[in-house]
């Protein structure tokens, strides 16, 4: 599964505005990130994961 789609089915409920204040990263960043335009870095990622209470395994 893509980190796009990963991300955007463990967000559930919660809004981009909502993680893009636990994460610091503009809402606009994060809905490139679900929509596949553009790719997290490992970081980001992994911050969002936390955020979320989240893992992703690389690959999967």
């Amino acid at each position: 599964m893509r980190f796009s789609e990963f991300m955007r089915k463990a967000r559930g409920n919660m809004s981009l505005y909502e993680l893009s204040k636990r994460t610091g990263i503009t809402a606009q960043q994060l809905a490139n990130y679900e929509r596949g335009k553009s790719r997290a870095t490992i970081e980001k990622a992994a911050l969002i994961c936390k955020e979320l209470g989240v893992t992703y395994t690389i690959g999967s």
